[in-house]
């Protein structure tokens, strides 16, 4: 009954393990590399407390980055370049880059102004690269942009969204309409009524202390997004292939363990017929056997009587003398048999017990192994994204390098 049980518990767990393995949360994807943290800054995430930033750290959707002093730079993973001025709270709402069709960069401007140069995403998915405040929707067609959002009750100006284009073209969308925004514009919408074009930029959009970078990036961005973009492709179906394989390598094993189980339980429970009917043969020798035993005991009392009366023949002694030895031998081998039915019985109680515990022990383990196996392709993707990430941070140092040094030669 207990490895009987165990069996149970065994299958139990497998499934229960397999279950939780395919639950199990993954990682938030990459968004970006921090190139530059002037100033105050800090991101925090999940609810846990903020904590300064710096280059070379990672951030991730659900991130919130808080500029107070400077500028934060960020290196995206679509080779995009997100400048957040000071002042400013983001959150990256939604972003993924793996260079497939579902790619998507949604970004929620709390307060203060963010420059946005979007990389593939925003060539190659439009609709889903949006930048998004409390009154309105930012979309692009391609561009590079800066949105201010400043909330009421501001001494930064009136309250409302605001958008600047560098380059490209963007649209302020809100329920009553929507504001197309070009080259050297800026569009603004307020909290409440419909959004226009207006005839200034508004002083608040004036260039930071790192513009002539910035304004460097737009080009250079362009020159690389696609080979980047199927580079990156050709990396994510691989391992997105190998991690698929896996999964599905995981579930067949999972459904043949279950049926493995089913089996063994049926099994089980035909062993337990056979051996009830075992038992109940077993225990119909005994009282066979017990039957016997009364009989020779009420034969050697009879005949002991019989002795001490004297009314039995030397001839009528011997033969029934002969009869409870054949009586006895046959007791004998009655107990005999039935001790070694008995032990042939729990013998292969215990083999066939034995037998479908370590088989279901071996199965729990290769399924143990398996989800192993597809939770290390699983973080070896993630682990791709991460590296993607800081092979970014790397090159973009290299060339925000270059590009002091070329500053200082080109000085007087």
């Amino acid at each position: 009954m207990l490895r009987s049980a165990i069996l149970g518990t065994v299958a139990i767990a497998s499934t229960l393990a397999f279950a939780q393995a395919q639950k199990a949360p993954a990682a938030p994807n990459a968004a970006g590399t921090v190139v530059l943290a002037d100033g105050d800054a800090s991101v925090s995430s999940g609810g846990k407390p903020p904590h300064t930033i710096k280059a070379g750290d990672t951030v991730s959707e659900g991130d919130r980055l808080v500029s107070r002093g400077g500028e934060i730079h960020v290196q995206m993973q679509d080779t995009g370049f997100l400048v957040v001025r000071p002042h400013t709270e983001i959150e990256i709402v939604t972003y993924k880059a793996d260079g497939g069709d579902d790619d998507k960069g949604v970004f929620r401007l709390i307060s203060g102004g963010l420059r946005s140069i979007t990389g593939w995403i925003g060539k190659f998915n439009r609709k889903d690269y949006v930048v998004k405040t409390a009154t309105a929707t930012i979309g692009i067609r391609g561009t590079d942009h800066e949105t201010r959002y400043i909330p009421e009750g501001s001494s930064d100006g009136e309250a409302g969204t605001y958008d600047r284009v560098y380059a490209g073209e963007t649209y302020i969308q809100t329920a009553e309409g929507s504001t197309t925004v070009q080259p050297d514009q800026a569009g603004y919408q307020p909290v409440r009524g419909k959004g226009r074009l207006l005839r200034d930029i508004p002083g608040f959009f004036r260039p930071g202390p790192h513009e002539g970078e910035i304004n460097a990036k737009h080009e250079a961005i362009q020159k690389v997004l696609e080979q980047r973009r199927e580079e990156r492709r050709k990396v994510i179906r691989e391992k997105l292939a190998a991690l698929m394989e896996a999964r599905m390598k995981t579930a067949s094993m999972a459904q043949g363990n279950r049926e493995a189980g089913r089996q063994a339980m049926q099994a089980a429970a035909q062993n337990m017929k056979a051996n009830k009917a075992r038992r109940e043969a077993l225990q119909q020798e005994i009282r066979d056997a017990e039957a016997l035993r009364e009989d020779v005991i009420a034969r050697r009392k009879e005949l002991a009587a019989h002795l001490k009366a004297g009314d039995i023949t030397p001839m009528e002694l011997r033969q029934r003398r002969r009869e409870l030895k054949e009586r006895n031998d046959k007791l004998a081998a009655s107990w005999e048999s039935i001790k070694q039915h008995r032990k042939e019985m729990q013998g292969a109680s215990d083999a066939q017990l034995d037998a479908q515990y370590n088989a279901a022990m071996e199965r729990a383990k290769a399924l143990h192994d398996q989800l192993l196996e597809t939770r290390e392709k699983r973080n070896d993707l993630q682990q791709e994204r991460e590296s993607a990430a800081k092979d970014a941070a790397s090159a973009q140092k290299q060339e925000n390098q270059r590009y002091r040094e070329e500053l200082k030669a080109d000085k007087p």
